[in-house]
């Protein structure tokens, strides 16, 4: 059996980043926490990112998704220059696209991984994790194009927010399965 120990230890610093940036996230609603929240959601993700690089030098997807992880920070800050019009929605559809590449390579490698040691229920849940995140991200790439278009507006409104719910739902599935894979790996 190889030795996991990279991608076990990359995981769970990926894990502890997830909790974080979401109790940064919620923290951030109190007016006198909300800078110091930002500042956590950065440290968290640079910790995601150390995480996600360590789990690379064990398993390929994860290397591939810490590549893609880059690139759509890079598209994240061309996006901030467009707030709205199409080619917002341009790079909001790349920044999805590459937001579901880096879930669906980090799922799809580790559940080979996981099926490799023996853990083929967590491998299930990674391969849970990446069908809604395509499922929401697909909406959401609807939702960029729609909302471009006066009539559809609102309907793209309400679809983002039915999206937001479910992807709070995936993102809960998706810690599970990074604290999962990390335990089943030793770490």
């Amino acid at each position: 059996m190889e030795n996991y120990q990279n991608a076990g230890a990359g995981l769970k610093k990926m894990f502890i980043a997830s909790v974080g940036t979401v109790a940064c996230t919620v923290l951030a609603i109190i007016p006198l926490v909300n800078i110091i929240a930002a500042i956590g959601v950065l440290v968290f993700g640079v910790i995601s990112l150390v995480g996600l690089y360590g789990a690379g030098k064990d398993i390929e997807g994860c290397k591939k998704a810490f590549t893609l992880t880059i690139a759509n920070l890079v598209v994240s800050i061309v996006g901030s220059f467009f707030k709205s019009g199409f080619l917002a929605a341009i790079v909001s559809i790349a920044g999805y696209v590459l937001s579901f590449m880096v879930v669906y390579l980090v799922c799809t490698s580790v559940s080979e991984v996981m099926n490799q040691v023996g853990a083929a229920d967590v491998a299930q849940k990674g391969e849970t994790v990446w069908k809604i995140n395509a499922g929401c991200y697909g909406v959401l790439a609807v939702v960029a194009i729609a909302g471009l278009i006066p009539v559809l507006s609102l309907i793209a409104a309400a679809a983002a927010g039915i999206v937001a719910i479910v992807s709070l739902v995936a993102l809960v599935l998706y810690m599970i399965f990074l604290n999962k894979s990390s335990k089943a790996l030793g770490a």
